[in-house]
């Protein structure tokens, strides 16, 4: 995750927040999420064959759903979420992303059938799409301009290090405790730093840059991005037709034509001149 794919808003620091002594503390609190989002993704890709076996009667294609669920949900949710913490703060928004992901991750591991796992998949892709951007603006507020350049790097190398040790720690765990450890060593982390968070963190959004949430514009982006990114994930699955496959990329361009052609419509520059 780059600072490029996100909105340019949720990436800009509130000159009206006062910083800390120290932004440190700031950084670690939002990037201990961060680093459990990274964690979990690629845990999960060693802990599958253990997951499959949790679950004999269900098939290999329908049991993906595990993985393609998070990755659709997360790459469709990502951007609007940029936003949403824009119109109603980061820390709001970064505090009910870390919520959200850790109430799915405990309903994943209690799943009981592939269904369940499926839905809370999803949701845990909607914490952590809604945390992720919030923790980079968080992070970028919290310290000066000359510094943000470092505090972005390490923010970065903090996902690629988790992302780096999950498959090495999914085995150790599900190895040692089952596959449902996978989810439940999200916990402790994760409730640190909602901890933490809820003391230390300052809302870095000022009450006068309230921005109305483009309902429509989300949604145009959503089915955009989460077609688009279906017909990816299920280009080699055995059960779509290449018919389907088409039909689906077809409906993601068309989200995204219709969300480009609503922003242009929408925006300030356009309605004045059509004054």
């Amino acid at each position: 995750m780059t600072a490029a794919a996100l909105p340019v808003e949720a990436l800009a620091a509130d000159g009206g927040t006062q910083r800390p002594a120290s932004p440190w503390p700031v950084f670690w609190i939002a990037s201990a999420a961060v680093f459990l989002v990274s964690l979990d993704t690629t845990m999960l890709y060693a802990a599958f064959g253990a997951v499959r076996a949790g679950f004999p009667g269900t098939s290999a294609a329908d049991l993906s759903w595990v993985l393609n669920a998070y990755t659709v949900v997360y790459a469709a949710m990502l951007i609007p979420a940029g936003g949403l913490a824009d119109a109603h703060g980061r820390k709001k928004v970064f505090m009910l992303g870390v919520t959200l992901f850790l109430a799915a991750s405990a309903a994943c591991g209690w799943a009981g059938s592939v269904g369940w796992l499926i839905a809370a998949r999803a949701l845990q892709a909607v914490g952590a799409a809604l945390l992720t951007p919030a923790s980079l603006s968080i992070v970028l507020a919290a310290f000066p301009q000359n510094r943000r350049a470092v505090a972005v790097s390490l923010w970065g190398a903090v996902g690629g290090l988790a992302a780096a040790v999950g498959p090495s720690v999914g085995s150790l765990v599900v190895a040692s405790a089952g596959w449902p450890w996978a989810f439940y060593l999200n916990l402790p982390l994760g409730a640190i730093s909602l901890w933490f968070g809820a003391a230390l963190l300052e809302e870095a959004k000022r009450p006068e840059s309230r921005r109305r949430v483009d309902v429509v514009g989300m949604a145009l982006l959503v089915l955009g991005v989460g077609a688009v990114a279906l017909s990816i994930v299920q280009s080699e699955s055995p059960h779509w037709t290449r018919g389907e496959l088409l039909v689906a990329a077809a409906s993601g361009l068309a989200g995204l034509i219709g969300f480009v052609t609503w922003a242009r419509m929408s925006s300030p520059r356009t309605a004045a001149s059509k004054r």
